[in-house]
């Protein structure tokens, strides 16, 4: 019998493809991306909380450069996070 334990949530399909982005910029699986955020918050990159630091994100941008809808921006911010938090 194994000492492991399961850990279910509902997450919508942009949720899961939100997660999926952020994973492949970290170059792990969703699976393990959701693992290191529940085991080790800690690590998680200080550029603020993370579906905050992405609304401003995208408030930014679409103050910036108007006429782009927002669901076009999350996934290049969302990647574009991921990247950052990746190489700090």
């Amino acid at each position: 019998m194994s000492n492991l334990s399961r850990i279910e949530f509902d997450a919508t399909p942009e949720e899961r493809n939100r997660l999926n982005m952020e994973a492949a910029a970290h170059g792990m699986s969703r699976k393990e991306l959701i693992r290191e955020r529940v085991l080790y918050p800690q690590r998680v990159a200080s550029l603020g909380n993370g579906r905050d630091c992405i609304d401003r994100a995208i408030t930014a941008v679409s103050r910036q450069y108007g006429g782009i809808p927002r669901h076009q921006l999350e996934p290049i911010i969302c990647t574009v996070i991921c990247a950052l938090a990746a190489e700090g």
